[in-house]
């Protein structure tokens, strides 16, 4: 179970999809609404998306905020 060639793929859609351009814009959007710490954003973004913190998901985010404030 969850070895096929569809599971495989849409696993691989699901992350690509979840880190999009379209996401990081509304990320960036928040960030600059709000000016809250990567970690805040973090959660934030675990909600809104309705995904876990996963080292993906974390890199991601805190990626983003330092380019956005540059610290």
């Amino acid at each position: 179970m969850g070895t096929g060639a569809e599971t495989v793929y849409c696993r691989h859609m699901n992350k690509t999809n979840l880190f999009s351009d379209s996401n990081l814009t509304e990320l960036q959007d928040f960030m600059f609404d709000t000016m809250l710490p990567a970690e805040m954003c973090v959660d934030w973004f675990c909600e809104r998306f309705n995904v876990s913190a996963t080292d993906e998901v974390i890199d991601f985010v805190v990626d983003s905020h330092f380019a956005f404030f540059g610290n």
